[in-house]
């Protein structure tokens, strides 16, 4: 019988909420100085990433590229032999290494992620991975035509997600920790609010170029002088 499509994406949304859980039980015995810098660089992500382009998009290709290995890991395994923890890392390099090269294909891959994991639960012709195909271009033409919206938004979901786990961890062997670790939908909703708390922030600065997005006519590239 056909998964619905509002089953298939909630059930994607289960394990995205899932996966939270399961880091900050992973950084929770990693003790208070893991925190600290986990709650650094997720308040750096939700408050300064978008002033540098190309930062950004090595950073968040890199979290793209991991995600949506994370995302088909039974595939991975099952066709290539590759755990999700190889296939991660090999995601992680590839979208650093695109992305860094291409800073325009950071907000389309930041789009198509997501769209591709909504799609995959509509079936096109009885088959999923043509819904993931078709969502995840509609996903990346929306992120080209929006490049600072996915880029602050994506950069401050992943600072949100940080700062989540970075709390737990910061709390360590407090009782509290434990019970936030076993309920990822409040973390989740900790990483939420920060992420749209992060991304109005972003966007009313408008700090810089967004990622992508080509450098205005007469400016200096990234890393030279200016006379």
């Amino acid at each position: 019988m056909p998964v619905p499509p509002a089953a298939g994406t909630a059930a994607r949304l289960a394990e995205v909420v899932a996966g939270l859980g399961t880091a900050a039980g992973a950084a929770r015995p990693l003790g208070p100085w893991a925190g600290v810098l986990l709650c650094a660089a997720g308040v750096a992500a939700l408050t300064v990433a978008t002033r540098s382009r190309r930062a950004l998009a090595v950073l968040g290709g890199a979290a793209v590229g991991a995600l949506g290995a994370i995302a088909v890991r039974g595939w991975l395994a099952a066709h290539l032999g590759l755990s999700a923890e190889v296939g991660a890392a090999l995601g992680a390099a590839a979208g650093a290494a695109g992305c860094g090269l291409a800073p325009t294909a950071f907000p389309f891959a930041a789009g198509a992620l997501p769209g591709a994991l909504l799609g995959a639960g509509v079936p096109l012709a009885g088959r999923a991975f043509l819904g993931a195909a078709a969502g995840a271009l509609l996903g990346g033409v929306v992120g080209l035509a929006a490049v600072r919206v996915v880029a602050a938004a994506f950069a401050s979901a992943i600072g949100g997600a940080l700062v989540a786990v970075g709390g737990v961890a910061l709390l360590g062997a407090r009782p509290i920790a434990a019970d936030l670790a076993a309920r990822p939908y409040a973390l989740a909703g900790v990483a939420l609010v920060a992420a749209i708390a992060g991304t109005a922030f972003q966007l009313s600065r408008g700090d810089g170029p967004p990622a992508g997005a080509p450098p205005p006519p007469g400016a200096p590239d990234e890393g030279q002088e200016v006379p």
